[in-house]
């Protein structure tokens, strides 16, 4: 099967379908959309070492992985490492996975072994993006980067989501709506904790913040103090999944009912935020707040590789996120 079945398929040119293989963006959004349905109707996998010899590249991205993809409670970083993996054999790319060392990371495009850099759980200032654009290195961001470097990122909305799942625990009833986050390191935990106090400032109600650090026992006991309470809230929105099936186990040994509707006593709604894998596995289900995955990382994919043919222009991309609504709120 070569791009010529592509084209066919897709009713465009073999030299569209090369544009999308290569993330360029000169094809239109309709052409681009037609090519991937082909693309996936057909099982087509490009040809590494044959684009390689051509484009005298090495057909590699690097992906530097940081302490967030190896701790034991961030699912969601290997989800999406999983999406990003089948994004980039999309477009004939393998990723090869590095120390988080942005100068390793340097060092591999500089030896040829690899065209780019793809980062994770970027915040603005970032040092690790100061490093390689310093260095004029092809990257691309899941995560905000700030002003500098705008045209590099994709993310979510974050704060848009805990809007929504906490006005929707309001719609529902609730006027004891706590909070359980991260310790702030100035990116998506900060967003997703404004977007709770957003939404709980438009209902007039009273804002209950906790942000443990989620590794320590420092979860556990904030999680204790909000459970055990004299003035217990009905409803708990949290920053996580993985938060969120921490307060469902420490509810249910409390001998609380989890479910979606307020009670003065014995219940309690839960709310999380990712649509991991850890949420799919509760019962009963989890309403959470699920990001994007696999477009975000086809996003990142295509940025990379434009960034690749040369500096590109334009915004970063921010895509809605999407309530799943489960049982538990």
């Amino acid at each position: 099967m070569t791009i010529h079945d592509v084209a066919r398929v897709a009713g465009v040119s073999h030299q569209t379908v090369s544009n999308v293989l290569n993330g360029r963006n000169r094809v239109g959004a309709a052409a681009r959309q037609r090519v991937h349905a082909a693309i996936d109707e057909l099982g087509y996998r490009r040809h590494a070492g044959a684009a390689s010899l051509r484009t005298r590249r090495a057909g590699r991205l690097a992906y530097p992985l940081g302490p967030a993809e190896r701790g034991p409670s961030n699912t969601i970083l290997l989800e999406y490492l999983q999406a990003l993996t089948a994004a980039a054999a999309r477009h004939g790319q393998h990723l090869v996975l590095t120390e988080d060392d942005p100068a390793g990371a340097l060092r591999l495009v500089r030896a040829g072994e690899v065209d780019g850099v793809v980062l994770t759980n970027v915040v603005a200032g970032d040092p690790r993006v100061t490093v390689l654009a310093a260095a004029g290195v092809p990257f691309a961001c899941f995560g905000r980067t700030g002003p500098d470097r705008p045209q590099c990122w994709v993310d979510v909305d974050n704060q848009a989501g805990t809007v929504a799942i906490t006005e929707r625990l309001v719609a529902r009833g609730h006027r004891r709506i706590a909070f359980l986050g991260y310790a702030p390191q100035g990116g998506w935990d900060v967003e997703r904790e404004a977007g709770y106090r957003a939404a709980m400032g438009s209902a007039r109600l009273t804002p209950r913040v906790s942000t443990p650090d989620p590794e320590g026992p420092q979860a556990a006991r904030a999680i204790a103090r909000l459970l055990d309470g004299a003035r217990r809230p009905t409803a708990v929105v949290t920053g996580s999944d993985v938060l969120a099936a921490a307060v469902c186990a420490a509810a249910t040994l409390r001998g609380l009912e989890l479910t979606a509707a307020p009670a003065e006593a014995g219940a309690l709604a839960v709310t999380g935020f990712d649509g991991s894998v850890v949420g799919r596995l509760l019962a009963p289900a989890l309403t959470t707040v699920a990001i994007p995955l696999a477009e975000i990382a086809e996003r990142v994919i295509r940025r990379v590789l434009a960034e690749i043919d040369g500096p590109t222009d334009g915004p970063g991309e921010v895509l809605a996120p999407e309530i799943l609504a489960g049982a538990t709120g």
